[in-house]
């Protein structure tokens, strides 16, 4: 069949448009209405004109296919209305929402801007999501998408029917309760009991419902274990967040285990806080009903004495809550404390043990074995990955949602992308349901911080194509796009490498972006330490090939799953697992330390000719690093220790085999510990000095002396070498 594609401006005549010729025609013909208007929507144009409902003009008419759809609301939708619409022996119409600045396609519009005014477009009602098949049969012609409109649809028809049961000439007062609560509560209960007849579907496993609040993730991951090892009992296992369970059916619910996370000032994580207005709210009776809760938290996240309330207080609360309300107690309220050896993982493993004890319920062989996902560390997520390909190339390519996978997640961050989500849209989403509105911040690898002027406008235009149009400057001399959609993540790759940039080991456990002093007042020297810097980061790139395949070939150029291929990947330096974590190096050139050099895993302090005009060598300083977790002890900033001097054209090479005992040596068992400054301190500046020397094949000469006195930038316009000016300017949080 044919397609016509058009804008709204089809709207305001329906008959000279020819929207109602093709209506009328009988062809197959098919019609695609762009609808770009700005939320929230105008009664008319700026001449006063009011805009005409397709969708309904065409339904009314009652012989064609109608849709209404969102493209960036929901993609299942708009392509089954795309498909249906084809596939109709008729005319069809597909109204689509796709909002731009004033109304007007232009190339200056943010995706993320047309996201958020689509999603508030259609969680608000006033685009709504249908499509109508007047070949079906009555009850099936109409089919309401809009998950918010079904909503209220129910709820007025629940209205209509209790109208219905009292409004009647002659009432049968027997069949009425005395409130409407009542009546409600009697058909949920009718309806809790229908839904689990037909879940069991006669499996003879008791029932067992695993709630959880997170904002992390860890409660979510603890309640997951719940549910897992339920399953291995043989149970019947619902888990869930604690937002998509209707508090009113918790009577109906024999065994409940609910985990939840604290934010704040003892405040529930935003996916479990309209459950817990309702369970406050609720007049229920929870006499059938047994219940076990698990808190994570942090007893020393409050400093003061009189903040100790806060700790682990949503587990308590709703622990207390579901006693009031007349449930179990099947064991204490278990607490799980980041302050314990294993953090949150030592309170749970008791919390664990004595539930499972308490409901008196073994493994059964065989039971749930096919539901349990296999666990799995980064570590192991590296090994497996096939050298940093995992699954990525099919998890871009997959337009049914807008995320990656955790393990996906965790590797395209060695490919220079982070998966983030709008903290601002992200309750509302949850509450309705709907996944969160995910896009992905692009690192690039920029050695020394140098661009050049057709660079910048490279990344200026990519911003506006395809990010949140802004570009962040960042603190280690880079840039960042913030806002980029997972269908466009190769397009701005490839926009990127086009602007001869890359985002290649940008991110992730390998050697980071190399920064270097941009010092004006020593403008002679910086071109050297930035060719160092270059040099460094060449030199310590991941060799794997998967990057320039997934991002720039559309095809596999070497590696394979079994790596068997005669042309398969390997890594010299970092093997298959890389580095226990992030490694990053920084050049400064005394007297001015504006890159914090002993802030660094390792840095390189220059040492100048007495003239100050060249660079003779380095000390070399390791174990630096000003990350800590809060209120962790075990987790503590350092700064940087030194080893010795060596001489410039032996830099790169020191660079290499420090980071090489830190690849065998570093912690690869708890991330907290793995940077490069714990291995320091684990085994002392004489074992590190020692088995760098080992490696170099020289030893260290005595540190030579230096000396810092200024740190930070010098703004404005300041004289350089002879004949030139550099201008310095703020930028604030670097946007």
């Amino acid at each position: 069949s044919s397609w016509l594609v058009g804008a709204d401006e089809w709207a305001y005549d329906l008959g000279s448009s020819g929207v109602h010729h093709v209506i009328s025609s009988g062809l197959n013909v098919n019609m695609l209405v762009l609808d770009t208007a700005q939320y929230p929507f105008a009664a008319t144009d700026k001449n006063g004109t009011r805009k005409k409902d397709v969708g309904l003009y065409a339904m009314n008419y009652g012989t064609a296919y109608v849709a209404s759809v969102a493209v960036y609301a929901s993609y299942t939708q708009v392509l089954q209305a795309l498909a249906e619409a084809d596939a109709f022996p008729g005319p069809s119409v597909v109204v689509a929402y796709l909002p731009h600045a004033g109304g007007v396609f232009g190339g200056n519009y943010s995706p993320i801007e047309v996201l958020q005014q689509s999603k508030l477009a259609v969680d608000s009602g006033a685009w709504p999501l249908y499509r109508w098949d007047p070949t079906k049969a009555d009850s099936a012609r109409f089919q309401l998408d809009s998950e918010r409109l079904r909503r209220s649809l129910e709820d007025f028809l629940q209205r209509e029917n209790v109208l219905a049961a009292i409004g009647h000439s002659e009432p049968k007062l027997s069949g009425i309760r005395a409130s409407v609560e009542g009546k409600i509560g009697e058909r949920l209960a009718r309806k809790a009991r229908g839904d689990v007849d037909t879940l069991l579907g006669g499996l003879g496993g008791p029932p067992l419902l695993v709630l959880f609040a997170s904002d992390n993730g860890n409660a979510e991951e603890t309640a997951r274990r719940v549910a897992r090892q339920g399953r291995r009992r043989g149970l019947d296992v619902r888990c869930m967040s604690m937002d998509e369970f209707d508090v009113e059916e918790l009577p109906f619910e024999k065994t409940v285990v609910v985990s939840v996370s604290t934010a704040g000032q003892g405040e529930i994580p935003s996916n479990g806080r309209e459950f817990w207005k309702a369970l406050q709210a609720a007049s229920i009776n929870l006499n059938a009903t047994q219940f076990a809760v698990f808190g994570l938290g942090d007893s020393h996240y409050w400093p003061r004495a009189e903040d100790a309330i806060f700790y682990n207080k949503p587990a308590r609360d709703i622990d207390r809550k579901l006693s009031e309300l007349g449930g179990a107690r099947l064991v204490d309220v278990g607490l799980g404390d980041d302050q314990d050896a294993d953090g949150w993982e030592t309170g749970f493993a008791d919390f664990e043990q004595r539930l499972w004890a308490a409901l008196n319920i073994d493994v059964v062989a065989g039971a749930g074995v096919e539901e349990e996902a296999p666990g799995r560390t980064d570590e192991e997520n590296k090994v497996i990955s096939n050298f940093l390909r995992g699954s990525i190339s099919q998890a871009i390519a997959d337009t049914s949602c807008g995320y990656v996978d955790e393990w996906d997640g965790k590797l395209l961050k060695f490919h220079g992308t982070y998966m983030q989500d709008d903290r601002d849209l992200r309750a509302e989403r949850m509450s309705r349901g709907e996944e969160k509105a995910f896009s992905f911040m692009i690192r690039v690898r920029l050695p020394g911080g140098v661009a050049t002027p057709a660079q910048w406008l490279a990344m200026d235009k990519l911003a506006d194509e395809y990010g949140n149009q802004t570009m962040k400057i960042t603190t280690r001399q880079t840039f960042q796009l913030h806002g980029v959609l997972k269908r466009d993540l190769r397009e701005t790759m490839r926009g990127i490498n086009r602007g001869l940039m890359d985002t290649i080991a940008a991110c992730g456990d390998v050697n980071r972006n190399v920064v270097a002093s941009a010092n004006p007042l020593q403008a002679h020297l910086q071109p050297e330490v930035v060719q160092l810097a270059t040099d460094i980061s060449r030199h310590l790139l991941p060799s794997t090939s998967a990057y320039h395949e997934i991002w720039l070939d559309d095809k596999m150029v070497a590696g394979s799953a079994e790596q068997t291929s005669p042309v398969a990947d390997y890594e010299p330096l970092y093997g298959p697992a890389y580095l226990p974590r992030k490694y990053k190096i920084a050049i400064a050139i005394p007297p001015e330390n504006d890159v914090d050099v002993v802030a660094y895993d390792l840095g390189f302090i220059a040492i100048l000719d007495a003239e100050q005009q060249n660079i003779l060598g380095y000390n070399v300083m390791i174990g630096g690093g000003m990350g800590m977790t809060h209120n962790n002890r075990k987790t503590y900033p350092r700064l940087a220790t030194c080893l010795g001097y060596v001489p410039k054209d032996k830099a790169i090479a020191v660079s290499e085999k420090v980071m090489l005992v830190q690849r065998d040596h570093g912690d690869r068992t708890n991330r907290k510990h793995a940077r490069l400054k714990y291995t320091v301190d684990d085994y002392g500046m004489d074992w590190w000095r020692q088995q760098v020397e080992a490696r170099l094949g020289f030893a260290f000469e005595a540190e030579r002396p230096y000396k810092f006195t200024h740190n930070g930038d010098r703004y404005g316009w300041v004289k350089s070498t002879p004949g030139l000016n550099n201008f310095t300017m703020f930028v604030q949080n670097g946007r």
